[in-house]
């Protein structure tokens, strides 16, 4: 259940009021407990600070954090478009997840509701000379956080919304969802799947994406009623309506009306939405960063040194990422299907190279970037498709190169890249 709790909550568009809802909370409970000052100190034991003062200085924070939320918000979606445009719509929900983008306005919101409840407290008279000097030393802090966070916004818009932070941040979540993939390939799915019919299916109740999957309590499921549940579609995978995405086997014999409460508890661990996401699914954040190289290869925009940074970037992911260390997770109850790793390759190169297929620069970059992968990357299977990409890419650029220089200087990158002649 928590499993699923933190999926939901990692969801930008739940997130997004998730975290000025808390920061109001908090906002009002902190600028009320200065009452408390009264049980704390007596009256000569701290200075006596002015209702005028202390108006002055709530008036100041209400009125700007009032303006500086409204100018970040519309600086934030500015972003979001301008990523959209540059980069690719996928980058949009990137830009939302940003932690330091989230806080800041949630802070500035949570610190206009401080001032304007403080406000309205300080004009019924609330407070006595105790809680007014609390309240005085709470708002300089309130003060001290707003600049600090100023400083932080600041340096985040001189960013947001730009081509390079786009790929940077499409790079990074591609990398930890690599990352979490190579410690365990298969989720902690630790056996292998029964010979023989299923007992029963779990079927899709939508056509969408698996999104994700909540392997600890489908085993705990599994190990209550002495099931085996072999998992039949990876996170990332498009199911249709009533296909079978779990496969249950069961000795014991199940009677209709238990089958029919297993199977919508089974379903109640998958998350199946319209929207793939990166948790679970590696491929997704090679496919967004290729959508980049795409566009920036396109009539309109025609920029090859973005798609040379692209090509890079995913060079970078396959290669250098390294299995997270993280928890070895077993559940002996489940099997999955096995990932399709080959196809990582031609899903994030092929796009590219068919929209760059006269570019003689696009294209010796590719196989450069392939050479690498063949070489370097952990897995065979990639590998293996890396150099059959590579000898796509030649074939299919030298039937578009028209000039036979930039056909020999081709087939002479390729040559030196993968030490052998093409075939």
């Amino acid at each position: 259940m928590w499993h699923r709790l933190k999926i939901i909550l990692a969801d930008p568009a739940k997130s997004l009021w998730i975290h000025p809802t808390l920061g109001a909370v908090f906002a009002v409970v902190f600028s009320l407990i200065a009452k408390l000052g009264v049980y704390l100190f007596s009256n000569d034991a701290v200075p006596n600070i002015s209702v005028e003062t202390l108006s002055d200085l709530l008036n100041i924070i209400a009125s700007s954090m009032l303006a500086v939320t409204t100018f970040s918000l519309s600086i934030m979606v500015s972003a979001l478009a301008s990523s959209s445009n540059s980069a690719t719509p996928r980058a949009r929900l990137l830009i939302m997840a940003d932690d330091t983008a989230r806080i800041a306005i949630a802070s500035f919101i949570a610190a206009f509701i401080y001032s304007v409840i403080a406000k309205i407290a300080l004009s019924l008279e609330y407070y006595g000379v105790q809680g007014r000097f609390i309240l005085f030393v709470s708002t300089i802090l309130v003060l001290m956080y707003i600049i600090l966070t100023l400083i932080r916004w600041v340096h985040t818009l001189s960013q947001l919304g730009s081509l390079g932070d786009a790929i940077q941040r499409i790079e990074k979540v591609a990398s930890t969802s690599l990352a979490r993939y190579r410690a365990q390939p298969n989720l902690g799915a630790c056996h292998t799947q029964p010979t023989g019919k299923p007992r029963f299916h779990v079927l899709s109740p939508a056509t969408a994406y698996i999104c994700d999957i909540d392997l600890h309590a489908l085993n705990q499921l599994a190990a209550e009623h002495e099931l085996h549940i072999h998992i039949a579609a990876r996170p990332g995978k498009f199911v249709a309506l009533a296909q079978s995405v779990l496969e249950v086997y069961c000795q014991a014999p199940l009677e209709q009306q238990a089958i029919a409460t297993l199977q919508a508890q089974l379903l109640a661990c998958i998350l199946i939405e319209q929207n793939r996401r990166y948790e679970q699914d590696p491929r997704l954040g090679l496919l967004v960063m290729s959508e980049v190289g795409q566009r920036a290869m396109s009539a309109s925009i025609n920029d090859p040194a973005t798609a040379i940074s692209v090509l890079n970037a995913l060079t970078r992911v396959i290669i250098d990422t390294q299995a997270l260390e993280t928890e070895v997770l077993e559940f002996e109850h489940l099997s999955i299907v096995d990932m399709d790793e080959a196809s990582w390759v031609e899903s994030a190169f092929a796009p590219i190279a068919r929209d760059s297929v006269a570019n003689l620069e696009i294209n010796q970059r590719l196989l450069k970037c392939l050479a690498l992968i063949a070489q370097y990357a952990p897995e065979q299977p990639i590998q293996q498709a890396a150099e059959a990409q590579a000898q796509q890419v030649l074939q299919r650029a030298l039937l578009h190169l028209t000039e036979p220089l930039d056909q020999q200087r081709l087939a002479q990158c390729f040559t030196e890249a993968f030490k052998k002649s093409p075939v």
